[in-house]
């Protein structure tokens, strides 16, 4: 479980495991590729055929839509479940994770603060395990709300000096955000 829960009234829970960056859980919120691939193939078919794909071209497409979730270094990718069941089940590519809620209060807090959301993309955000799981609603930071919401993701990771590169999991997520609207009272976008 992640301490998200504990955040406000569950503060009093001290002693449950934090598994938000655990290997062994990993996978645990999302869709492999390998199980989707053992699990849905007839839905596949129908999503390709009605798209007028490939098989293959269908997959690439959930892959870059749905798929890149990553809660861990090791851990592989894992698909937003609602989002990849979605599609499957309209047999068309939407923003489904987006229909559920905007974040109008992270974007606020990112416009309040003058956040360049192009670091979303051009590899320039960083967090350690411990910034990533301090996600009090008064932490300045909001990177790791960011994660802990899945706007962003694991992208990358520096043994070094244990740090994280993160990003956009998908394009889903990626042109769903950069939707809102960024625009700044004096005209300049963030």
């Amino acid at each position: 479980m992640t301490k998200f829960s504990k955040v406000s009234i569950f503060s009093d829970l001290n002693q449950l495991r934090d598994i938000s960056l655990s290997q062994d859980f990993s996978e645990i919120c999302g869709i492999t590729e390998q199980e989707m691939q053992e699990n849905f193939r007839p839905e596949i078919e129908k999503l390709a055929g009605e798209q007028g794909m490939t098989f293959e071209e269908c997959l690439a497409k959930l892959r870059q839509e749905y798929d890149g979730y990553h809660f861990h270094q090791k851990g592989k990718g894992v698909y937003n479940p609602y989002s990849l069941l979605n599609a499957l089940a309209d047999r068309e590519f939407d923003a489904y994770w987006f229909e559920t809620g905007t974040p109008t209060f992270l974007v606020k807090r990112l416009k309040d603060i003058r956040f360049d959301v192009r670091k979303f993309t051009d590899g320039s955000l960083y967090a350690t395990k411990q910034m990533l799981k301090d996600y009090r609603d008064n932490n300045p930071d909001l990177i790791p709300l960011l994660y802990q919401t899945g706007y962003l993701t694991l992208i990358d990771y520096n043994s070094e000096d244990r740090s994280y590169t993160l990003g956009f999991p998908n394009d889903e997520v990626k042109f769903g955000f950069y939707g809102l609207s960024f625009t700044s009272d004096d005209g300049v976008e963030g």
